[in-house]
Parts: structure tokens; sequence; C-alpha cells
């Protein structure tokens, strides 16, 4: 009986191996898709999974034979997802990377002027978050590490100090994580003298950086920020509406509505709006913090871009039916 037993076990082992040498011949002759430059390897995706999508890519040869290597390894659910560059890797190698984890470092771009859910969005769609979400939540922890949020109102986000760069994301970065990386870097460039500029001024870090999101949304060029900055600083002092059109936009997505019951509607109530609108560069901080006093009250937009001033009411409607009508 037992000699039995090894005769099957032997033929078993003979018809596996002869089948994953048709299999392979097989695999050998489609040919591949064109190779890409990298391969993301998504969250879920099982091992089989895994190799067809490296044997379609064209960085294996054969699925049947990857497999086999991962089972013999006893990594047959240790293969991890992200995003990889396997070229010129052995089969043995491209299975070391998986178990380990050796991505490839992730770059994120904070683009000057988008928002909390601009960023949200972009992170979603390049899976670069371990919990797949970011709110920009202010968290107590957070909070206490970085002292310019000192004067966040409360119930307020990360809006505004999540300053526009690039950012190279460490392996399964969390939105905590993602969050301490960028204020970190908020922190380091707008320094402590920026800070004390601001209150010598006798204004808060918050209120420039509100200033400030409304100028990366409403100007192009440097010059013209401080102009306009220059125009709505006087407003708030004369206690006049700023009439900001990008505020309203925030709320409704991009329908303007004047009538909006909301306190970033600043054509209906005075003051700041409750909060900034985005993300500003640090051109924009700047020309919140350097105004340019001027003899304009008004401006406007452009279809070109280009910024146009009024010194009173009476100039601002010419303006806009020369320019917008």
């Amino acid at each position: 009986m037992k000699g039995k037993l090894n005769f099957f076990c032997v033929l078993a082992a003979i018809m596996f191996a002869a089948a994953l040498a048709v299999a392979a011949v097989f695999e050998f002759n489609q040919d591949p898709q064109m190779r890409k430059d990298t391969v993301t390897i998504l969250r879920g995706e099982n091992a089989f999974q895994i190799a067809g999508d490296l044997k379609a890519e064209g960085y294996i040869s054969s699925k049947i034979i990857f497999l086999a290597k991962v089972i013999s390894r006893g990594d047959l659910k240790n293969l991890k997802a992200g995003e990889y560059d396997f070229d010129g890797l052995a089969d043995n190698e491209i299975i070391e990377r998986l178990v380990r984890a050796r991505v490839i470092a992730k770059n994120f771009t904070v683009i000057p002027g988008w928002t909390v859910k601009d960023i949200a969005a972009h992170l979603q769609r390049k899976d670069f978050l371990r919990d797949g979400a970011f709110s920009g939540a202010v968290t107590e922890e957070i909070k206490g590490r970085f002292d310019f949020l000192n004067g966040l109102p409360a119930g307020s986000n990360l809006e505004g100090y999540l300053f526009p760069d690039t950012y190279q994301l460490p392996e399964n970065a969390d939105a905590d994580g993602l969050a301490t990386l960028i204020l970190d870097n908020f922190n380091r460039n707008v320094t402590p003298d920026m800070r004390n500029r601001i209150t010598a001024q006798k204004k808060t870090v918050y209120e420039i950086i509100t200033m400030a999101a409304m100028l990366e949304k409403e100007v192009k060029t440097l010059e013209d920020k401080k102009i306009v900055a220059g125009i709505l600083w006087k407003r708030l002092v004369k206690k006049m509406p700023l009439q900001v059109d990008s505020t309203i936009l925030y709320v409704t997505g991009g329908k303007f509505d004047k009538e909006l019951d909301s306190p970033y509607n600043t054509y209906k109530y005075p003051g700041l709006p409750a909060g900034p609108i985005c993300n500003p560069g640090l051109e924009s901080i700047e020309a919140a913090m350097e105004p340019i006093d001027s003899p304009y009250w008004f401006y406007l937009s452009a279809p070109d871009g280009t910024t146009i001033f009024s010194r009173d009411y009476g100039e601002h409607l010419s303006n806009k039916a020369k320019y917008l009508e």
C-alpha cells in the first residue's frame, strides 16, 4: 500500500509539473501589453490578481510559474499594495519587493488655490492614503504641536494651512501623518519673523491667511495682489462689505448667489469671511502682509485675467460694462 501511495504522489507531482509546463509554454507565446513605467498594486488584490497584472504588463513571463514561486516561499498572503518599479527584476526579486513593500516614493503636490476638498479628491484618485480618506480635520494632537493654529475658531478644519508644495509621502501614510507633514512645511515657510510682523500689524495669522486665500482666488500677479490687499484691508477699516465673489463660490461650488445666507457671503455680511476659502501660496500670504496703498476702492478681473482697478463706484460700473458685458 505504501508503495502505491508513493507511486501516486510521484505521478501527481509529474502531472502538476507537466500542467505548469504546458501553461507556461502557452503564456510565453502570448504577447504582453506595452510595459508601463510603474505598476500599481491595489489594496485587496490577491496573489492571483497581482500575477495577472504583472503578466499583462510584461514584468513576468508566466503567472503560473510566478505563483508557484510565491507559494514555495510561503508568501501567498504577504504581497502588499503600492506603486512599484519592477524593471529589470527577476521573479524572486519582484516577490521580495512586494513582500517588503519597497514601493516608489509617492510625490504629492498641493496646488496654490486648492481647497481641502480638492486635496482629498486628489489623494483618493491616487490611492495615496492608507485609510483612503482626508478631511483636513484639526485634532487636538495636531493643534497642540503648532502654535499658529491657536487662533482657529472651534470647528474649523485646516483650510488655509495646507501649504502648497510638493511632498514625498512616507510609506503607508495616513491622514494625520500627511497633515503633520504639510503643517511642518507651513511652519518653515511662514517664519517666526513673518509672524512677528503680523503681530506688529495687530493682526492674527488666521486673518492674514483668510485674506491671502481670497487674493489667491481673485488675482494673478504679486503686484495686483498687493493692490487688492490694500483695497480689502481699507474696506474692512471703513466697515464696507468686501464683495469678493470667490467667497460665495467656495460655498456653492460655482454658482454665484448674492443672497446666499452664509458667513462666507461677503456681499451680505461685513468683515472677513468665516475662514480661508483655499490654501494660498507664499506669494499671496506675503501680499496680504504687504498691502499697497492706492487710490482704488474697486477692482474686477477681465476675461483675459487682467485686474482692472477703479477709484469709485461709478468708474467701477463703467469698467464692468466695458470688460464684462
